[in-house]
């Protein structure tokens, strides 16, 4: 792509906020608390903004709009889910996590099921984020940015991210990235609604576009624009949106540390609870602005508007960017995606750096200053930057393969953690015993079922074992591992040990009417529950 010199000069104006931003900001910590939770003072609108940056990234908008063209707005399901999955954290979830003051995730663990649970799960979301998540994504994001900038080498792309979001990240920690994540959302949507709306356009408008989605329907008898597939659907069967994908969003929204951190800085569990729903609110709008561009440029592409190699269908996003819009706003969307990038990296770095350091190096050193706890902080997140910069150029693009397989065992592997989470917040019967087993039997059940489909060997003992179900849609597995580990968690904590009552107890009272808000809040956060469920439904009617 040529970018003119007034696009290159929006984005790097951009750059250079965020920098300002991160020095202003990194004036003020003043200790851990402020560091790693902003010192709990974030209120509904920035905690909303933050989940849902955090949530997309420059992968989504490119990947999505390419898998769109071959499946169609069924793509939709993996953002829709993140919706659910954001209105049950706040629902459920934080409530929970704010009453009990802990400042990480799996510090839930520790005071419902003990020590044992508690490590487990920590040292689980550390690996991920060290090397999988944070490499992986400054690899993705270093080929976006050479794609869109056409550049010869991922080396640019890579470093920039790693600098800007390690800078802004490990200096101004995570008020530095809620405030940055507030304004890359604007930048987001203005990007994305620029594209969707230059693409209806160039289509002929919304009416034109429906036609001829109803033209390619009779002619291939693919329904571009229907959400829902039936249950033997190859690609996205409905049963695995319900089952499936519903699990690995509530886990990913309300479980994993890198997206609930920023919800714990809220102000108050009404704060908290809000910014819950406002994400979810927020996140209907993917639907329109990351997945529909790529049914519009199937349909500009079916027109000859340009055209796109059938081999890379993910180069359809940025081809629109550079076949429709104007000098200036390819700038603008330009930033956005360099945002959603940015959004991505900074929200690992900064959950694997609080990780490390709250539920590690503060146990072990429980008389360290306040200093010296953010001063580990800063030193953690920039070996994590220096490790994720190596890994990401040197060790991924000769192992491929390894990544891709830690990716898909991210899918296989939450069942344990959530019936573990879900378990503790809905029953007084879970406890020590039952917790540690449970973490244990997902992780080896998810692990057997990974090589079942993705290993040769272990495939063939399958086959002849008959037990073929194992080889299952991985969403399905999911759902099934998932519903497993329930069931080892009750029956493991019945048979051994006493109820573990006291994360139970700190769970009541945590739905819509909620103790500790007053009859306004809950009435405000009744209302809002009540929209995001209208607009959801309203979606899939619309493109059932």
């Amino acid at each position: 792509m040529n970018i003119s010199s007034l696009d290159l000069s929006i984005v790097l104006c951009y750059f250079v906020f965020v920098f300002w931003i991160t020095i202003r900001v990194g004036r003020g910590v003043k200790n851990s608390e402020d560091y790693f939770l902003a010192g709990r003072s974030m209120r509904w609108p920035m905690i909303g903004a933050s989940l849902f940056a955090t949530n997309i990234s420059a992968e989504q908008f490119v990947g999505q709009a390419g898998l769109a063209m071959a499946l169609g707005l069924a793509v939709a399901n993996y953002q829709m889910a993140g919706v659910l999955g954001f209105a049950l954290m706040g629902i459920l979830f934080l409530p929970v996590y704010i009453r009990l003051g802990i400042a990480t995730t799996p510090q839930f663990l520790k005071v419902r099921y003990g020590k044992d649970s508690y490590r487990f799960v920590s040292i689980f979301q550390i690996l991920f984020l060290a090397i999988n998540a944070i490499p992986v994504s400054l690899y993705a994001g270093g080929q976006v940015m050479r794609d869109l900038f056409g550049w010869e080498s991922l080396l640019p792309g890579v470093l920039i991210l790693a600098v800007t979001t390690g800078l802004y990240a490990v200096i101004g920690g995570l008020r530095a990235v809620v405030i940055t994540d507030f304004i890359q959302m604007f930048i987001l949507l203005a990007g994305g609604i620029m594209v969707l709306l230059f693409g209806l356009s160039a289509v002929g408008g919304w009416d034109v576009f429906v036609q001829k989605t109803e033209d390619f329907r009779s002619q291939e008898g693919v329904d571009l624009l229907s959400m829902v597939r039936p249950a033997d659907d190859p690609n996205i069967p409905w049963t695995a949106v319900v089952f499936g994908l519903t699990i690995h969003s509530l886990y990913f929204c309300a479980v994993n540390h890198s997206v609930v951190q920023r919800a714990m800085a809220a102000k108050s569990i009404h704060q908290a609870r809000m910014g819950g729903i406002f994400a979810a609110l927020l996140k209907c709008s993917t639907v329109f602005l990351i997945v529909m561009p790529g049914v519009i440029g199937l349909m500009l592409m079916r027109d000859g508007f340009f055209e796109v190699p059938p081999e890379s269908p993910d180069q359809v996003y940025s081809t629109m960017i550079r076949s429709l819009l104007p000098v200036g706003l390819v700038g603008l969307v330009l930033a956005g995606l360099v945002a959603a990038l940015m959004s991505s990296v900074d929200s690992f770095l900064c959950s694997a750096s609080s990780l490390i350091t709250l539920d590690w190096y503060k146990p072990m050193r429980p008389k360290a200053s306040e200093r010296e706890i953010v001063i580990a902080g800063r030193i953690a997140g920039a070996i994590l930057v220096i490790s994720a910069v190596v890994w990401a150029l040197w060790v991924i693009p000769h192992f491929k393969f390894l990544f891709d397989y830690l990716a898909k065992f991210g899918s296989y592997s939450v069942g344990g953690v959530l019936a573990c989470f879900l378990g503790g917040l809905m029953s007084p019967i879970p406890n020590r015993v039952g917790g540690i087993v449970t973490l244990i039997f997902g992780t080896l059940a998810g692990v057997l079922m990974w090589l079942a489909v993705d290993n040769a060997w272990v495939g063939g003992i399958v086959d002849q074992l008959g037990l073929d179900f194992m080889k299952m849609n991985f969403l399905h597995a999911g759902a099934v591992l998932t519903v497993a580990s329930f069931v080892v968690l009750f029956a493991v904590s019945l048979l051994f040990g006493e109820k573990g009552r006291e994360g139970y107890e700190a769970s009541r009272g945590v739905v819509l009417m909620n103790m500790e808000a007053t009859p306004k809040e809950n009435r405000q956060f009744a209302i809002w529950v009540v929209v995001v469920a209208l607009a959801s439904v309203a979606i899939y009617w619309a493109f059932w």
